[in-house]
């Protein structure tokens, strides 16, 4: 039997005893001192909801993980875990982006003002960026029927947002919303290309009525440079391909204003036929055309008339001179890494976007459209006749 130095322990003794009879846990308490129980009922009030053993397994655990220090590895996480940003509106953003694109020498007005106005347009300007969730850009996303758009209007938009991330406008370490919208399914995109008889055509139209735009149109099919790399892009126009850059001896074109983001000094193979078409040139000096060149010669092309006032090149697809000849050139070469250097795209590009199987002799035919050749005599008669 116990005994107990003032009456006030020994009511608490009966009390805590009571209690444990009430419960049915006579059996553990008669191993509780009174030091104990209040220890125990100190750990439940610490612990709340959670049972007392549930928590000093997780402590436990979390302890061994952090290799005792604890404290320190909790005060970090928590550091990153809160969101310090500061807030910004969605017009705002988008202005200092395009303002941080421009400095750093890129196009941000032309490249993204046009692809990220719209959610202006369906948020409005104050809208908070940070506010807006994954399932309201999808809705805004939804907008665009067409797969390849709806994924070039989100791939402006997520440069945008991780922006914002990078200049602590958004929460460092939460997930970005527009990266979890969904990517559309891509529809194939139905590739234009001409055939060998149709461009040999067209040189001899342009040489024989045009010939200030026969370089270009040279260029474009035999070479495959892009339409804004020989003649300037819009925003740039006095930045052309030159003639400087067309080793006629050497049997190369280096491309004189590489698009942004591929290989800013791609050769480009120049074929027989191509350095003949080109010998014809006159004054093989500066740029080789006037700006926006490409787009005159497509004008011209397609209001060409033949002897009995049809038009002679009615069926122009887009891009149809890259396209022509990075299909032509792979179905010569079978090399189709090669001919992506060539281009400047990537093989994956090429597959999706550029090239249409043809046979060898396609490819053939294609690059031996010779200016002075007897077999192409009928290219001669109809452009003449024109």
């Amino acid at each position: 039997m116990r005994s107990f130095a003032t009456y006030a322990s020994a009511h608490a003794e009966a009390a805590m005893k009571a209690e444990q009879l009430a419960a049915g846990k006579i059996e553990a308490a008669a191993y509780l001192t009174a030091d104990d129980s209040v220890t125990l009922k100190e750990a439940r009030r610490i612990c709340g909801t959670v049972p007392v053993i549930s928590a000093l397994q997780e402590w436990a655990r979390a302890r061994r993980l952090c290799g005792g220090a604890l404290l320190p590895a909790a005060e970090a996480w928590a550091a990153n875990r809160t969101p310090r940003f500061t807030s910004i509106s969605i017009a705002m953003a988008i202005d200092l982006f395009i303002a941080a694109k421009e400095r750093a020498g890129n196009e941000g007005e032309r490249t993204y003002r046009s692809k990220l106005f719209p959610l202006v347009t369906r948020f409005g300007a104050e809208v908070p960026l940070e506010s807006l969730t994954p399932r309201q850009l999808d809705d805004y996303l939804a907008q665009f029927a067409d797969g390849v758009t709806r994924n070039d209007f989100r791939k402006r938009a997520v440069t945008l947002w991780r922006w914002a991330r990078d200049n602590h406008h958004l929460p460092e370490n939460a997930p970005l919303a527009i990266e979890r919208t969904l990517r559309a399914k891509e529809k194939p995109t139905e590739i234009g290309i001409i055939d060998a008889v149709t461009y040999g055509r067209m040189l001899v139209h342009i040489r024989a009525r045009h010939s200030e735009y026969l370089a270009p149109l040279v260029l474009a099919g035999f070479c495959g440079i892009r339409a804004d790399e020989i003649h300037g892009k819009r925003a740039d126009r006095e930045r052309r391909q030159t003639w400087e850059d067309v080793h006629l001896d050497k049997k190369f074109v280096r491309v004189t204003v590489a698009k942004t983001n591929t290989p800013a000094w791609r050769n480009v193979p120049l074929c027989p036929a191509a350095i003949e078409w080109l010998m014809l040139c006159p004054n093989r000096k500066g740029p080789v055309c006037e700006a926006g060149a490409m787009e005159k010669v497509r004008l011209i092309l397609k209001e060409a008339l033949g002897d009995q006032g049809q038009k002679l090149f009615a069926s122009l697809p887009e891009n149809c001179f890259r396209h022509s000849f990075i299909s032509h050139r792979i179905a010569l070469t079978g090399n189709k890494p090669a001919t992506a250097t060539e281009s400047g795209n990537s093989v994956k590009e090429i597959d999706r976007r550029y090239r249409v199987p043809l046979s060898k002799e396609d490819g053939q035919a294609w690059f031996e459209i010779r200016p002075i050749d007897r077999s192409q005599t009928h290219v001669v008669r109809i452009s003449e006749a024109s």
